[in-house]
């Protein structure tokens, strides 16, 4: 298994490429699309599956572009196709005075569901909070966990949105996030990556 980090957009939303045996899943395509399909080309990479970890804009805007590059499937909760679909929920038009979207869902991801991915097993933790669609993805094997906007390595996403909920983000992190080994490291939406054990004793205190 191989993982790239990219750093994509204004905002600087991180983009990452998990890939094994010649096949690839791209997480949160959130901008520069073409950068992001010349990394799979120059490697001889084939995109199957497109994760979203929520629907704002700046974790999809990316989605349109590759899928229609590589028709790879789109994978994200049930609840990010309304945003996909509209500006206003996705916050492109209101924050960037732009109208992003994506084509739909194709597969719809709920808590507990498996991706087996090339030998790879990928688990859905539905992690709500910053976003009501918000799931992260947990890889077992190496101990990896991608959050998306729920935990950053020294803080957490944003609450104060129309869907937002800081008791279902305490929830998220504390009921879930905190189930996972402590040694496990998170790769999030925005920033370093950092590992549980550390946002747990040195960074949510300071936040509760």
């Amino acid at each position: 298994m191989k993982l790239k980090k990219f750093t994509v957009g204004e905002i600087m939303s991180k983009s990452y490429i998990v890939s094994n045996n010649g096949k690839a899943i791209v997480i949160d395509p959130g901008a520069e699309g073409k950068k992001l399909y010349k990394y799979l080309q120059e490697n001889n990479l084939e995109l199957k599956y497109i994760i979203n970890t929520h629907g704002h804009f700046d974790h999809i805007a990316a989605n349109e572009f590759l899928k229609n590059k590589t028709d790879a499937k789109i994978m994200a909760h049930p609840k990010a196709d309304l945003k996909f679909k509209d500006p206003k929920l996705n916050l492109s038009q209101v924050l960037k005075r732009q109208k992003i979207t994506s084509p739909s869902v194709d597969i719809a991801l709920n808590d507990g569901d498996i991706i087996d991915f090339e030998g790879l097993k990928l688990r859905i933790i539905y992690t709500p909070g910053h976003s009501e669609d918000g799931i992260s993805i947990y890889l077992e094997s190496e101990k990896i966990l991608f959050p998306g906007d729920c935990i950053f390595a020294s803080g957490v996403g944003r609450t104060d949105f129309s869907d937002s909920d800081f008791e279902k983000l305490t929830n998220s992190i504390e009921e879930k996030l905190f189930s996972l080994p402590d040694n496990t490291t998170f790769y999030p939406g925005h920033g370093a990556d950092n590992i549980i054990s550390s946002f747990k004793n040195r960074v949510w205190p300071a936040l509760k």
